[in-house]
């Protein structure tokens, strides 16, 4: 009977302890599998976290407590030691102040556990030895508790640990979370929203941002801008062009206004009226001037319509003005094939000579039998480099502004019936790479020739009408000139490489004769066509 009462013990206890094997082997089935287990979206994520974070202040706040109660237990054993006898109030303060082991909680339970001995504090204190005399003096580290000052019985203030110190600092310390972003400040979202929802945020974001970069684009001033022209024309094209090119305005009435200004700036101050709207039916007025026939032509008729930002707007003006004013409208000229016809005065009008940028370079009509004098508008051939009117009928005197442009390089207006003084000067400090000047067989042409001629290449004048003089005669020893030998003085050290004296009269040119001997007839315009009356003081 013991042999099987045994026997059954045994196999009892085996059992049990299979249990519990068991037991344990499925509880870190489950705990592993808790762990392997991930959640299957962010919501589940957050849920996990907040029942960490809710798990956790409780543990802290269990902690808290046994801190708590272990300060009030500290608090009651300092006041029972001075209310105790004083060789028993020592004792009790040793084991208070120093004797204490070093203790921790628990997070798995709630007594306080003795980390030297592993079990608890109260079972320890209820086994300490009784106190003796001979120990009663001394600690267990050797301490003498008579020389430490007894505690003041009237102090009541608690004395805190100073864990649960720190614990309380960082409360005090902590950030106060405006309540209406708790919920963003703890899960990092602000309210419950859906996936949809955020979906549909993140779109509307996405949308605000596209639609600002196209606005920006569209209200950046990003299009191209066209400055306004200026009233008054240079002498001289601007140093630099610009570094691409602009569009001119396509409005009819800033063209008509505009161009008129421009037209007024370069021409006498009462050839032109004010305003476009007095252009309108000049080819029928036969007081009108040939500058307003011109501007007429140009702004209403012409049907190349060039913009007023085109250089060859101010050209072709310029040109047609040539026409009504020097005899070539009246019929005067033997050749004027093509001029203020509709096509392009580069490539058909006879004498003008143009570059690849159909800019007019050349005036080429001599004899020609062109009559009237020089226009002024000449100024406007920015890129003109040879103006050839020799051995035609021109009179009056010599503009400056219209022999002066930057390129121009010769000048031929020999026999002819100019008149007044030569602007040397004037002349020469706009056109600074002029070479060759003929201007001999005017009779009444006078002027005083400068310095600034002696390095030119070719001069022909007659000597008798110019300045310095004396002129000496041609088989003198020297055979120089009193302007040649000054050239020779001067710092330029030299005069022009031909200086030409004429005194041969002039030859006046006239209408070549026909065959049978009878001077050419230009046929007359039916009806007679106006070519209208120069204005007042031109």
């Amino acid at each position: 009977m013991d042999y099987e009462e045994g026997q059954g013990r045994r196999r009892s206890s085996a059992s049990r302890s299979s249990d519990a094997g068991g037991g344990s082997e499925r509880r870190k089935k489950s705990a592993s599998e808790r762990k392997k287990k991930k959640p299957t979206n962010a919501e589940d994520a957050l849920e996990a976290k907040m029942a960490a974070k809710k798990k956790k202040e409780m543990k802290s706040s269990k902690m808290e407590d046994a801190l708590e109660a272990k300060i009030r237990k500290k608090n009651e054993k300092a006041a029972a030691a001075a209310s105790a006898p004083p060789s028993r109030r020592g004792l009790e303060e040793e084991k208070v102040e120093e004797d204490r082991p070093y203790e921790s909680y628990d997070e798995d339970d709630d007594d306080v556990v003795d980390e030297e001995v592993g079990y608890n504090h109260s079972s320890r204190v209820a086994s300490a030895p009784p106190t003796t005399e001979e120990n009663a003096l001394f600690t267990r580290g050797g301490g003498d508790v008579r020389n430490r000052p007894p505690p003041n019985p009237l102090d009541n203030s608690a004395v805190l640990d100073p864990l649960r110190e720190a614990q309380l600092e960082k409360e005090r310390n902590k950030k106060n979370v405006n309540q209406r972003f708790a919920d963003m400040h703890e899960t990092g979202q602000w309210g419950g929203l859906s996936k949809w929802e955020k979906y549909g945020i993140c779109f509307l974001t996405l949308g605000a941002i596209v639609a600002a970069v196209v606005l920006g684009i569209m209200f950046s001033g990003g299009g191209e801008k066209t400055l306004e022209p200026t009233m008054q024309p240079t002498k001289e094209p601007t140093g630099s062009p610009s570094t691409s090119p602009t569009l001119a305005p396509t409005d009819t009435e800033y063209r008509e206004t505009t161009g008129l200004e421009m037209m007024r700036a370069a021409s006498p101050k009462l050839a032109l009226p004010q305003t476009p709207e007095e252009l309108v039916g000049a080819k029928e007025n036969s007081d009108s001037t040939p500058q307003e026939l011109a501007a007429e032509f140009v702004l209403y008729d012409d049907p190349l319509e060039i913009p007023t930002r085109d250089l060859r707007f101010m050209e072709r003006y310029a040109l047609s003005v040539f026409y009504y004013q020097n005899g070539g409208c009246i019929g005067d000229w033997i050749t004027k094939s093509n001029w203020r016809s509709d096509e392009d005065h580069c490539d058909n009008w006879h004498g003008i000579v143009c570059d690849l940028k159909k800019r007019v370079i050349e005036v080429n009509l001599s004899k020609n039998y062109v009559t009237g004098k020089i226009p002024i508008e000449f100024s406007q051939l920015m890129e003109l480099s040879t103006l050839d009117l020799s051995n035609n009928a021109m009179v009056g005197t010599v503009p400056a502004d219209a022999l002066s442009m930057g390129k121009m390089y010769t000048i031929q207006l020999n026999n002819n019936l100019l008149e007044g003084e030569f602007p040397f000067q004037e002349v020469k400090e706009g056109a600074t790479i002029l070479d060759n000047l003929w201007i001999q067989e005017n009779t009444q042409l006078t002027g005083t020739i400068t310095e600034s001629y002696c390095a030119m290449n070719s001069i022909t004048l007659d000597c008798d009408n110019f300045e310095p003089k004396p002129v000496y005669p041609i088989d003198s020893d020297s055979g120089l000139t009193t302007f040649q030998t000054n050239c020779l003085d001067s710092k330029i050290g030299r005069g022009p490489k031909e200086y030409t004296c004429n005194f041969d009269d002039p030859v006046p040119y006239v209408k070549p004769a026909a065959e049978n001997g009878t001077e050419v007839v230009v046929p007359a315009p039916s009806p007679p066509a106006i070519c209208g009356t120069p204005a007042v003081g031109t």
